[in-house]
């Protein structure tokens, strides 16, 4: 088949607005021209065609068929039961033939509504005109007979021998108007956005459709948005279309293109549903098509119960399998409807009419009998009216299916039962009249369930399963109402039991008489107290208490009664303003009373010792006694290392607070310093100290030195010592490993320093010994005294000696440090100096001049030296013959 390079653009509008049958089984067929011209569409309706079926897996559609046609040939059908089928099927299909131009696609369309389910969605592709017009009347017969919808996408044009091109297009169009559906053409290069199209209009039921054939120009289209439109679509196929939609105060609602092509235009209205008129002005180039669709649904929810239910909290989402149930219909429009029809859906086939009524004149809730056996899945459809435009309105609900005793089966089987109330907490009834109550109780094991009052009555109930996998509902019947009470609903089972209660008041002749009110009083620290508030009113009164103006709630100190307060032990936190609230809904009065407290005292501690002195690995104990206080004090152990330290710091490690006791298990020197026990209440502070002290061995905080001075100075050597008990330390000096006494010049102070002037002789080594029970420690001080040499002067400076004779100059170094050199020089007349004898030791250096002769005359002198300073003797020498 030669395609046209031309193609006559029609312009077709469509609003999407009912759908018939809406309750009905219904088909999904796509009719496929597979002649070989087709081989391009072919391959976008296999790449394309998944999302449309994933769309339609939502509908419920019974069936899946695929009906293929060529020149003369329709079929075969091929039908299945889910898309996946169908997609397999439409990947395999291949084209051949296709000898002539037009196709018999009337054949295929009317063969696809005769196989087809009523109220079934068909879409015809093709790229050709039908070949014959004799089967026009029969399809369009069909599609008003069965509620079909069909939409024709044609990519191609060929008009058969005979017929004129007005004849061709007319009859698709004529099927599409009969049908309620559409006729659209692509090139292929936008064949694609037929699918967008195809995917919005399958995935929801559609309340009305409207088509319009040969309209040309331009035509208005208005509608009414009330609450229960929730979905409007336009699409105009044709010459350039163009839809302009506005409300009525000429303003734009906001919209969404859907396809938007030269040829197709698809516009849905965003929130239709705000109850203003929509006006929608069509317009393109041509002749065209129009069509309009619109979904209304009613929003509903259902429950179902195996016993008479009174508002949805009473029922379960899902009935139970082989229980006659009641299902309870909530209707959630706030406008006025009025439910026309219920029906059952099961399994796509059977379809059930339901009987039912009105829930005891509660307005939009009814109610219907339902038994739905194990496994089977279901849905509720309904029809309503709205009694003030008397339009009718469908709605149905999601798939449903019945409760499995596998449902939430998780955990123990063991377990107390939990009972939870679905009344209020309070209710008024009027007097005489009946009232029923629910609860429903969670228990793993079936549970005992029984209803009674305050005085311990036994009330007339009934009870029953509602929920896999463990809650019960159950209801009390309170006959002809004449006094208030509380209605309890208990259970219990093996592990346990609960409970849970509401007031019922009974609506009699107003009173409101104050019978006791609170008044000022003390009382004492940790004793019971009691307000009390007391009224004979009716309707009844609430009693609120308030504690300086905050809403008081029961806790372990504090218990409200029906006509007292009670404070169980009284403490600071309780003083203050308390405030009774008397309050109905006729009247309130509040009263006020003014709590004190007596019998308070400040903290008072006593420790048994203020010191203790350890040993290493010694376990010491000190308690915190209170000697008194109330409110009972807060005690706290506190730690510094010194006690003029202005901050606390952590308790060293190893140290334990066992409540006000502090216990040290093994003392190490790391424990030494105060510990402070602190008791504070809301009166005052007390605290005492206890200074811990750990024996251990004298330690000298000087290290051994060695120590030079020099003659005649001061010398201070301390002896800095830490012992615990307290050391004795004294002072011991050696020469040689010889001990030497200390003389009057050597003194040691309080803090064992040792001092004196330093003398020549006071060289030596010096030690610090302290000592306690512990052990001792030991100080070493190597004293060196720089002293200047001294020679022994001799008696005389003057010497006359006879010549020949010997002569013996003394020259004796007592002392010096460090050993000065020694040395005797002789000085001529003419004052020229010469050394004659030199030594580097102590004592006695002797010159001794043998057979003297006249050229010795002269000086003589001996000079010892050292780094302190030198010392000399000087003898003048005369010689006679």
């Amino acid at each position: 088949m030669k395609k046209s390079t031309m193609l006559v653009y029609k312009c077709i509008v469509v609003l999407f607005l009912a759908v018939e049958n809406v309750f009905c089984s219904k088909s999904f067929v796509i009719v496929a021209d597979t002649t070989a011209s087709m081989r391009e569409e072919i391959e976008i309706l296999k790449n394309n065609i998944q999302s449309v079926l994933d769309a339609a897996r939502n509908r419920n559609f019974a069936n899946y068929i695929l009906l293929p046609f060529g020149d003369d040939d329709v079929g075969p059908t091929i039908d299945r039961t889910n898309p996946d089928s169908l997609l397999n099927l439409i990947l395999q299909i291949e084209v051949s033939g296709g000898r002539d131009c037009p196709e018999d696609s009337l054949a295929a369309v009317e063969k696809a509504l005769q196989i087809s389910k009523p109220g079934s969605n068909i879409y015809v592709f093709t790229d050709a005109q039908a070949k014959s017009h004799s089967r026009l009347q029969s399809v369009k017969n069909l599609c008003q007979n069965r509620g079909s919808q069909v939409v024709i996408f044609q990519s191609g044009k060929c008009v058969p021998r005979g017929l004129s091109e007005y004849d061709t297009a007319n009859a698709y169009y004529e099927v599409a108007n009969s049908c309620g559906g559409s006729v659209f053409h692509f090139h292929l290069g936008n064949l694609h956005h037929a699918f967008k199209y195809m995917r919005e209009i399958i995935s929801v039921e559609w309340s009305n459709v409207n088509s319009y054939i040969e309209l040309s120009g331009r035509r208005r289209f208005t509608y009414v948005m009330d609450v229960y439109t929730k979905d409007f679509i336009v699409a105009v196929s044709g010459h350039y279309p163009k839809i302009t939609i506005t409300n009525s105060l000429g303003y734009s609602p906001q919209t969404e293109k859907i396809v938007d092509t030269y040829a197709f235009l698809v516009i849905r209205v965003v929130n239709p549903g705000k109850g203003e008129e929509l006006t929608a002005d069509i317009s393109c180039q041509g002749t065209a098509f129009t069509t309009i669709y619109r979904r209304k649904e009613i929003n509903f929810q259902v429950g179902f119960s195996p016993l008479k239910p009174k508002n949805l909290q009473e029922t379960s989402a899902r009935p139970l399998p082989n229980v006659t149930s009641y299902m309870l219909i909530s209707l959630l429009e706030e406008s006025s409807l009025e439910l026309l029809s219920v029906q059952l859906q099961k399994d796509k086939e059977e379809n059930i009419m339901l009987q039912y009524h009105p829930l005891d004149g509660k307005k939009n809730l009814y109610v219907a009998e339902v038994l739905i056996a194990s496994y089977r899945s279901f849905k509720v459809f309904i029809t309503c009216r709205d009694t003030e435009t008397q339009q009718e309105i469908v709605g149905y609900s999601a798939v449903l299916e019945p409760q499995s005793n596998e449902d939430g089966k998780t955990g123990s089987l063991n377990g107390a039962p939990v009972a939870d109330l679905l009344e209020p907490e309070s209710l008024l009834v009027e007097y005489g009249a009946d009232y029923t109550g629910a609860c429903k109780v969670k228990s793993k094991a079936k549970p005992d369930i029984w209803w009674e009052n305050d005085a311990a009555e036994t009330l007339l109930s009934e009870s029953a399963f509602l929920q896999y996998p463990s809650t019960y509902i159950s209801y009390v019947k309170i006959e002809r109402a004449n006094r208030n009470q509380t209605v309890f609903c208990k259970c219990k089972n093996g592990d346990g039991e609960d409970a849970v209660s509401f007031y019922l008041y009974i609506n009699r002749t107003f009173t409101f008489e104050i019978k006791e009110y609170p008044t000022d009083t003390t009382i004492e620290f940790g004793n019971e107290g009691k307000l009390f508030c007391k009224a004979n009113t009716y309707p009844e009164a609430d009693i609120k208490w308030y504690h300086n103006d905050t809403l008081i709630e029961e806790s372990e100190n504090i218990q409200i009664d029906e006509n007292e307060l009670l404070i169980k032990s009284m403490s600071i936190e309780d003083t203050g303003e308390y405030r009774c609230e008397i309050a109905n809904s006729v009247k309130s009065e509040s009263y006020t009373a003014n709590v004190y407290i007596s019998g308070l005292e400040p903290p008072q501690i006593k420790l048994e010792k203020t010191e203790f002195i350890l040993k290493p690995g010694e376990f010491t104990e000190e308690d915190c006694v209170i000697i008194q206080g109330i409110p009972d004090p807060d005690v706290t152990w506190k730690y510094k290392p010194e006690i003029s330290s202005s901050d606390y710091v952590p308790l060293p490690d190893g140290v334990i607070v066992d409540g006000k006791s502090l216990k040290i298990p093994a003392a190490e020197i790391e424990h030494e310093g105060f510990y402070i026990c602190e008791a504070v209440n809301l009166i005052g502070t007390d605290s005492q100290n206890v200074n811990v002290k750990v024996q251990y061995a004298p330690k000298i905080r000087n290290g051994d030195e060695d120590k030079t001075v020099r003659e005649g100075d001061m010398v201070e050597l301390p002896c800095d010592v830490d012992a615990v008990p307290k050391a004795n330390v004294h002072w011991e000096m050696y020469q040689d490993d010889v001990i030497m006494a200390f003389n009057d010049r050597h003194r040691t102070d309080d803090r064992h320093t040792h001092i004196f002037p330093a003398r020549y002789n006071d060289s030596g080594i010096y030690r610090c010994i302290a000592e306690n029970e512990m052990g001792s420690a030991l100080r070493t001080v190597m004293l060196n005294v720089l002293v200047p040499p001294y020679i022994e002067h001799l008696r005389w400076e003057n010497m006359i000696v006879t010549a020949g004779t010997t002569l013996v100059l003394p020259c004796n170094v007592t002392y010096g440090n460090p050993v000065p050199s020694t040395k005797w020089e002789y000085i001529s007349p003419k004052f020229e100096t010469t050394v004659l004898l030199r030594s580097q030791a102590m004592g006695k250096l002797d010159l001794v001049l043998g057979n003297i002769t006249r050229r010795q005359e002269g000086t003589y002198q001996c000079v010892a030296e050292n780094v302190v300073g030198p010392d000399s003797i000087k003898l003048n020498v005369k010689v006679k013959n």
